[in-house]
Protein backbone atom coordinates (compact mmCIF):
# COMPACT_ATOMS: atom_id res chain seq x y z
CA UNK A 1 0.00 0.00 0.00
CA UNK A 2 1.51 3.56 -0.67
CA UNK A 3 1.94 6.28 1.47
CA UNK A 4 -1.00 8.45 -0.52
CA UNK A 5 -3.52 5.68 0.10
CA UNK A 6 -2.48 5.34 3.84
CA UNK A 7 -3.37 8.52 3.85
CA UNK A 8 -6.86 8.36 2.25
CA UNK A 9 -7.97 5.74 4.68
CA UNK A 10 -6.93 8.01 7.65
CA UNK A 11 -8.73 10.74 6.59
CA UNK A 12 -11.79 8.24 6.02
CA UNK A 13 -12.08 8.67 9.48
CA UNK A 14 -13.23 10.21 12.85
CA UNK A 15 -12.87 9.99 16.58
CA UNK A 16 -14.19 12.25 18.97
CA UNK A 17 -14.05 12.20 22.57
CA UNK A 18 -16.02 14.39 24.92
CA UNK A 19 -16.51 14.41 28.51
CA UNK A 20 -19.62 14.70 30.63
CA UNK A 21 -20.16 15.70 33.69
CA UNK A 22 -22.99 12.23 34.22
CA UNK A 23 -22.69 9.10 34.85
CA UNK A 24 -22.78 6.83 31.62
CA UNK A 25 -26.09 5.55 32.13
CA UNK A 26 -27.42 8.92 31.67
CA UNK A 27 -25.16 9.48 28.75
CA UNK A 28 -25.94 5.88 27.06
CA UNK A 29 -29.88 6.74 27.93
CA UNK A 30 -29.64 9.82 25.86
CA UNK A 31 -28.52 8.02 22.78
CA UNK A 32 -31.05 4.88 23.33
CA UNK A 33 -34.18 6.65 24.55
CA UNK A 34 -36.86 7.59 21.59
CA UNK A 35 -38.10 10.89 23.80
CA UNK A 36 -34.49 11.77 24.54
CA UNK A 37 -32.91 11.24 20.93
CA UNK A 38 -35.81 13.81 19.70
CA UNK A 39 -35.00 16.33 22.37
CA UNK A 40 -30.78 16.30 21.47
CA UNK A 41 -30.04 14.49 18.45
CA UNK A 42 -28.89 17.34 15.59
CA UNK A 43 -26.58 19.59 15.90
CA UNK A 44 -27.21 23.63 16.77
CA UNK A 45 -30.62 24.39 15.09
CA UNK A 46 -31.10 20.90 13.38
CA UNK A 47 -34.07 19.03 15.24
CA UNK A 48 -35.10 15.62 15.18
CA UNK A 49 -38.66 15.53 16.46
CA UNK A 50 -39.48 12.24 15.20
CA UNK A 51 -36.68 9.95 16.05
CA UNK A 52 -37.25 6.18 16.46
CA UNK A 53 -34.82 4.11 18.17
CA UNK A 54 -34.99 -0.13 18.77
CA UNK A 55 -31.80 -0.47 21.12
CA UNK A 56 -31.10 -3.78 20.33
CA UNK A 57 -28.68 -5.90 18.39
CA UNK A 58 -30.54 -6.06 14.87
CA UNK A 59 -32.93 -3.33 15.90
CA UNK A 60 -33.04 0.11 13.56
CA UNK A 61 -32.93 3.36 14.42
CA UNK A 62 -34.21 6.61 11.32
CA UNK A 63 -33.33 10.17 12.56
CA UNK A 64 -35.57 12.42 9.90
CA UNK A 65 -34.15 15.75 10.76
CA UNK A 66 -35.56 19.06 9.98
CA UNK A 67 -33.01 21.98 9.45
CA UNK A 68 -33.51 25.20 9.54
CA UNK A 69 -34.11 26.43 6.07
CA UNK A 70 -36.93 23.33 6.09
CA UNK A 71 -34.92 20.45 4.39
CA UNK A 72 -35.22 16.92 6.35
CA UNK A 73 -31.80 15.24 5.88
CA UNK A 74 -32.57 11.55 7.18
CA UNK A 75 -30.23 8.82 8.42
CA UNK A 76 -30.57 5.49 9.46
CA UNK A 77 -29.18 2.15 10.01
CA UNK A 78 -28.93 -0.57 12.13
CA UNK A 79 -27.83 -1.35 15.58
CA UNK A 80 -24.39 -3.91 15.40
CA UNK A 81 -23.71 -4.09 19.11
CA UNK A 82 -24.61 -3.05 22.56
CA UNK A 83 -23.59 -3.08 25.79
CA UNK A 84 -25.70 -1.19 28.50
CA UNK A 85 -23.74 1.41 29.60
CA UNK A 86 -20.97 0.89 28.07
CA UNK A 87 -20.96 0.58 24.10
CA UNK A 88 -23.27 1.08 20.91
CA UNK A 89 -22.45 0.77 17.02
CA UNK A 90 -24.31 0.66 14.48
CA UNK A 91 -24.41 1.38 10.68
CA UNK A 92 -24.95 5.05 9.88
CA UNK A 93 -26.06 5.82 6.19
CA UNK A 94 -28.15 9.07 4.96
CA UNK A 95 -31.40 9.04 2.55
CA UNK A 96 -30.62 10.00 -1.01
CA UNK A 97 -32.96 12.07 -3.10
CA UNK A 98 -34.08 9.00 -4.59
CA UNK A 99 -35.31 7.10 -1.78
CA UNK A 100 -31.88 4.50 -1.69
CA UNK A 101 -29.22 4.71 1.13
CA UNK A 102 -26.37 6.38 1.12
CA UNK A 103 -22.82 5.47 1.90
CA UNK A 104 -22.69 3.11 4.05
CA UNK A 105 -20.45 3.82 7.60
CA UNK A 106 -20.60 2.74 10.98
CA UNK A 107 -20.46 4.83 14.27
CA UNK A 108 -19.26 3.41 17.23
CA UNK A 109 -19.30 5.04 21.10
CA UNK A 110 -17.63 3.84 24.06
CA UNK A 111 -19.18 5.52 27.17
CA UNK A 112 -16.27 5.11 29.70
CA UNK A 113 -16.62 5.74 33.34
CA UNK A 114 -14.62 8.54 34.37
CA UNK A 115 -13.85 10.52 38.13
CA UNK A 116 -15.79 13.69 36.66
CA UNK A 117 -18.66 11.52 34.65
CA UNK A 118 -18.28 9.59 31.50
CA UNK A 119 -15.50 10.18 28.74
CA UNK A 120 -17.41 9.43 25.66
CA UNK A 121 -15.57 8.08 22.64
CA UNK A 122 -16.77 8.57 19.14
CA UNK A 123 -15.13 6.83 15.83
CA UNK A 124 -17.24 7.33 12.53
CA UNK A 125 -15.48 5.26 9.76
CA UNK A 126 -16.37 4.58 6.14
CA UNK A 127 -16.77 7.89 4.38
CA UNK A 128 -17.28 8.65 1.10
CA UNK A 129 -14.59 11.69 1.16
CA UNK A 130 -12.64 13.87 3.14
CA UNK A 131 -15.64 16.84 2.51
CA UNK A 132 -18.36 13.92 4.09
CA UNK A 133 -15.56 13.66 6.90
CA UNK A 134 -15.34 17.09 7.89
CA UNK A 135 -19.24 17.71 7.78
CA UNK A 136 -19.76 14.76 10.41
CA UNK A 137 -17.01 16.13 12.50
CA UNK A 138 -18.78 19.48 11.81
CA UNK A 139 -22.35 18.03 12.99
CA UNK A 140 -20.90 15.26 15.84
CA UNK A 141 -19.38 18.59 17.49
CA UNK A 142 -22.51 20.59 17.38
CA UNK A 143 -24.48 17.17 18.72
CA UNK A 144 -22.39 16.84 21.56
CA UNK A 145 -23.41 20.20 22.60
CA UNK A 146 -26.44 19.84 22.52
CA UNK A 147 -26.57 15.95 24.40
CA UNK A 148 -24.86 18.17 27.27
CA UNK A 149 -27.41 20.21 27.15
CA UNK A 150 -30.40 17.95 27.40
CA UNK A 151 -28.25 16.28 30.11
CA UNK A 152 -27.85 19.91 31.86
CA UNK A 153 -31.10 20.33 31.73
Amino acid sequence: MSNAAAQDTEVLELTIEREFAHPPEAVFAAWTDEAALCRWMGPGEVKTPEAKMEPREGGTYVFPMITPDGNTPTVRGTILEIVPNRKLRFTWAWDQEDGRPGQLMEVSLDFKEIASGTLLVLHHTNFIDADARNKHEHGWIGCFISLEDHLAG
